[in-house]
């Protein structure tokens, strides 16, 4: 059986309270043949926790369930890419900031 740990977070977002689960281990053995065992996960569950990092859960592996959870942990790793348009405006504030800060100081 395999087992992987996950984390939740709870948020509070524009006074809401939202929470999400996110995937820190992989449910997979493909360096070690070990290492999706409960035994093994466990372990390294207590090693985290000893890192300080708060609300972990060892899960028994459900495909379904976890590639649910990784497809939407992904959503919130996606960067936006900077356009011409960005980088004018970037270059227009810091512009008028450098003219406010000369102002300042006469």
């Amino acid at each position: 059986m395999k087992y992987y740990i996950s984390q939740t977070i709870v948020e509070l977002i524009d006074g809401r309270l939202t929470g999400r689960e996110v995937v820190l281990t992989r449910a997979d053995a493909k360096v070690d043949k070990d290492s999706a065992r409960l035994q093994n996960v466990k372990l390294f569950k207590s090693k985290l926790q000893a890192l300080g990092i708060e609300n972990l859960h060892v899960n028994k592996y459900d495909k379904k369930r976890y590639n649910k959870l990784v497809r939407e942990q992904n959503k919130y790793r996606k960067e936006v890419k900077l356009t011409v348009a960005d980088i004018a405006e970037m270059t227009k504030q810091a512009v008028e900031s450098d003219l406010l800060a000369k102002d300042c100081d006469d």
